[in-house]
């Protein structure tokens, strides 16, 4: 499959240097950008964002680890391949590429047919990792006994009929809930905090315990958040209910509920440093957290996230996270 039409971001030091690239891709159908200044690369961004960038580590102030850095919170975050371009191949920047997440890399000699390739490959990875994510959501929804939901900021737009029956008492506005109409949040706890620090993007994962639900006076729940995407001031969330019993005097996180169709994992099949950002997802720590607890930066928890769902053939965390507890490999 041949993905043309795509719009490529190139970040180069100049355009007589970077021609070569642009001449390539441009030959291929894609739509490139040329600049070499980082606040415009940002601004033409934010008005269309780009399907892939590609940025060469030498560069005029910058290098291209502290492009990444900077376009990272405001690129990245939509899923966005970056792929960096190195003159010579220097083994420490190729570490510190990898640690940092970047997704690819073109070293010399630079042939035509191998920069299309890489290019290709990412596009086609990229499109199709979010096709078959939204293809294994919709199956977990239905294989996972728990009430699921997806919002779009605080309305419900997707529900599993767990939580349909769940929420049945709860009032609809043009056919939708609307999250305060259904949960009662406590005003008088940090609940309303937390949610609120989630919803305006201050943490990507919440987690707020023994949440009641309109018209179920008799039961409680623990109600896991975690950001699915975030455009503009859109995000897209997903959410998870788990059901406690009204006078457990510790609520926990229970993932170890038998799930049908959960196939089983070989053990090794994360690392150490996968598994402890794994566990630590499990129990609802938000990304930035996860970071400062293993002492090492967002972007690479979130690789590493990404890199868990790829090895369990999982459409998002919370998939992995059920499949880990299906097999008692997280201590929850």
């Amino acid at each position: 499959m041949k993905t043309t039409q795509s719009n490529v971001l190139l970040i180069g030091e100049s355009e007589a240097s970077s021609k070569m690239f642009i001449d390539v891709l441009a030959k291929e159908g894609y739509h490139v950008s040329f600049v070499s200044n980082i606040e415009i690369a940002i601004q033409k961004s934010l008005r269309n964002l780009p399907d892939l960038i590609i940025c060469f580590y030498d560069l005029n102030d910058l290098n291209g680890f502290q492009v990444y850095n900077i376009l990272d919170n405001e690129l990245l975050k939509n899923e966005i391949p970056f792929i960096m371009v190195f003159n010579q191949f220097r083994k420490n920047e190729f570490f510190v590429a990898v640690e940092l997440g970047i997704d690819s890399f073109i070293y010399p000699p630079f042939d035509q047919e191998r920069i299309v390739n890489i290019v290709q490959k990412q596009l086609e990875k990229n499109s199709e990792r979010k096709a078959s994510g939204v293809i294994k959501f919709d199956s977990i929804c239905r294989m996972v006994p728990y009430g699921i939901f997806v919002a779009d900021d605080r309305r419900i737009i997707q529900t599993n009929e767990t939580f349909d029956d769940l929420a049945k008492s709860a009032p609809r506005k043009n056919g939708s809930y609307l999250l305060n109409e259904v949960f009662d949040f406590n005003s008088f706890t940090d609940d309303e905090l937390k949610l609120s620090r989630f919803m305006n993007g201050l943490t990507k994962d919440c987690r707020l315990n023994r949440i009641k639900i309109r018209g179920r006076s008799d039961q409680y729940f623990n109600l896991y958040f975690s950001l699915v995407k975030k455009r503009g001031s859109s995000s897209k969330i997903i959410g998870v209910l788990f059901p406690v019993t009204v006078d457990a005097p510790k609520p926990e996180l229970n993932l170890l509920t038998p799930l049908e169709n959960v196939k089983y994992l070989d053990p090794n099949v994360i690392t150490n440093r996968e598994r402890q950002v794994l566990q630590l997802s499990a129990t609802g720590v938000p990304i930035k957290q996860i970071a400062e607890r293993l002492g090492i930066s967002e972007r690479t928890v979130e690789k590493h996230r990404s890199n868990i769902i790829q090895k369990t053939d999982c459409g998002n965390i919370m998939e992995a996270v059920f499949m880990f507890g299906k097999n008692h490999m997280l201590n929850v």
